[in-house]
């Protein structure tokens, strides 16, 4: 390329731009100095139009148009007038300049083909347009600021594909100098027209200024390469361990159309059925984010994906060889795989077998999934009895403690602290004290686990010192060890429950087990 004074612009013209991850479809070019301004800009064209285009470096529109209106002609030597959805006819603009003429601010907008083609998100506060994959995962696709928007090129590119047109970039740059420039040449290529001039400068300070102006072209692929269906790549698959030992272990796709089923495919694979074992740790982030609903038996993703699984196991969860391929991202498949189990001697649980193989409804095995049952079960009996419920519910920033409760995934005293804090919170700390004052006939000074003990009490529950006893020690686990330092006091409370340190798991399953006891004497009672 012929050297200028704009020479490092035009080699960023031409190596790099619509070519990186993003593209700026529209920038104002600037210096705090004055000694360079300028704008960029875009938009698609027509297969037909494309080569007219080309052919001069002037810009073939503003930024104020693109708005829908009439044009009129003639047929037959009568005046006709057509509506056009959009003005620039063989043009389509992504971006689109608002003008209101100082009745109102101007700003950019993006044209609505393209936010529903890809139907994005706008997040208003970062003034962001987002899309989600297959998992479920938000992907930002366009980013504005006042000064610039940029697109992510793969989605620029699938549009383009789709519509079969062709990208134009627009560019007018100018540089100042206090030197004398004469300059004038033209650059024309494939893909590049450009012309190049001086004259005296209009910024205070400078002598004369060289100016860019033109546009660069970048064609569109295939429509097979939208990558939006019919034209959706193919789902791919991991192999997944299914038998063998630590030295020889046997993987096998979870491709579910190559796998065997009752009807006589694929006769010499796996079984869409063989059950798959995993690390309970592959739970950890489904349980920390809200975005992710968890039960008996299912995995989802809030308005992407679900999965069925079997979570009513100790030690491991495990899923069905074809329902991991079938109902499992690709992404979240690798995921998965990092915790990929040998079978050794593990085993679905009986509860999946009962509701899998037989069809039977069946109670779940999992302190987790139990507790939560009976939760519910004596919320809906007070309810249903007294007219309120004995547990108040939780403000919507504090329901993620009961969507946080479950089996412990590790031994580690942060899980076990945590867990601790989130069943005290919804139970003893929620206690509805009002509701029990009135209904024992106690004064204002009675607290929750008094009020609880009268309660199990005034029902007749006989064991309901026990009880009385749990709730306590319960609450002076969360009060001496989990909201305050932890001391010698932690220490007594524990070795008073007989918690053994060193197997934090079982021992808050037994806890769990406990409040569902707890739970199913008050209904029973009442």
């Amino acid at each position: 390329m012929t050297k200028t004074p704009l020479d490092d612009f035009l080699e960023f013209i031409d190596q790099k731009h619509g070519e990186e991850s993003w593209v700026s479809l529209y920038k104002k070019i600037s210096k705090d100095d004055k000694s360079e301004d300028g704008i960029l800009y875009s938009t698609l064209v027509s297969q037909n139009a494309t080569e007219r285009a080309m052919s001069q470096s002037s810009w073939d529109l503003m930024l104020g148009g693109g708005a829908p209106g009439f044009v009129i002609g003639s047929e037959n030597g009568k005046e006709v007038v057509t509506y056009l959805p959009q003005s620039d006819s063989e043009y389509r603009r992504v971006v689109l300049y608002r003008e209101f003429h100082g009745r109102k601010d101007n700003y950019f907008e993006i044209s609505e083909e393209f936010r529903l083609f890809h139907n994005l998100y706008l997040d208003q506060k970062s003034s962001t347009y987002l899309a989600f994959d297959d998992a479920g995962d938000e992907i930002e696709v366009i980013k504005m600021t006042p000064s610039e928007i940029k697109i992510r090129k793969r989605y620029l590119r699938s549009f383009m594909a789709a519509t079969q047109t062709n990208l134009l970039l627009y560019f007018e740059v100018t540089r100042h100098f206090t030197s004398n420039i004469h300059y004038k040449n033209d650059i024309k290529t494939d893909s590049l027209c450009v012309t190049l001039y001086s004259g005296k400068s209009y910024s205070e300070g400078f002598s004369f200024f060289a100016r860019a102006l033109g546009k660069k072209l970048i064609r569109c692929e295939p429509i097979e390469k939208s990558g939006i269906w019919p034209f959706t790549q193919a789902k791919s698959y991991e192999d997944f361990i299914i038998s063998g030992d630590l030295d020889s272990p046997i993987a096998y796709s979870c491709d579910p159309d190559g796998l065997a089923n009752y009807f006589g495919a694929n006769p010499h694979a796996p079984h869409y059925l063989t059950p798959v074992f995993f690390k309970k740790e592959v739970m950890q982030k489904y349980y920390s984010s809200s975005d992710y609903e968890i039960s008996d038996g299912h995995l989802s993703r809030k308005g992407s994906w679900s999965l069925r699984l079997d979570n009513n196991t100790s030690g491991y969860v495990s899923v069905f060889l074809g329902d991991l391929g079938r109902d499992l991202p690709s992404k979240e498949q690798i995921y998965w795989k990092s915790f990929n189990l040998i079978p050794d001697s593990h085993s679905i649980s009986e509860t999946n077998y009962q509701r899998s193989f037989l069809g039977n409804f069946y109670d779940p095995e999992s302190a987790e999934h139990q507790f939560k049952h009976a939760f519910v079960d004596v919320q809906e009996a007070c309810s249903k009895v007294f007219g309120w419920s004995i547990f108040l519910p939780l403000a919507d920033k504090d329901t993620h403690f009961l969507n946080s409760i479950r089996s412990m995934l590790t031994c580690e005293q942060s899980e076990f602290d945590a867990l601790i804090l989130a069943v005290a919170k919804i139970t003893i700390d929620s206690v509805n004290v009002k509701e029990l004052r009135k209904h024992l006939d106690q004064g204002d000074e009675s607290k929750s686990i008094v009020l609880l003990e009268l309660f199990l009490q005034n029902l007749g529950i006989q064991n309901h010192d026990d009880f009385s006893s749990f709730l306590r020690g319960v609450q002076s686990v969360r009060s001496s060890g989990v909201a305050h330092r932890k001391g010698t006091e932690y220490d007594k409370v524990i070795a008073k429950l007989n918690i053994d340190k060193d197997n934090y798991q079982a021992e808050f399953d037994e806890i769990l087990s406990k409040f569902v006891s707890l739970f199913k004497a008050i209904v029973k009672a009442i």
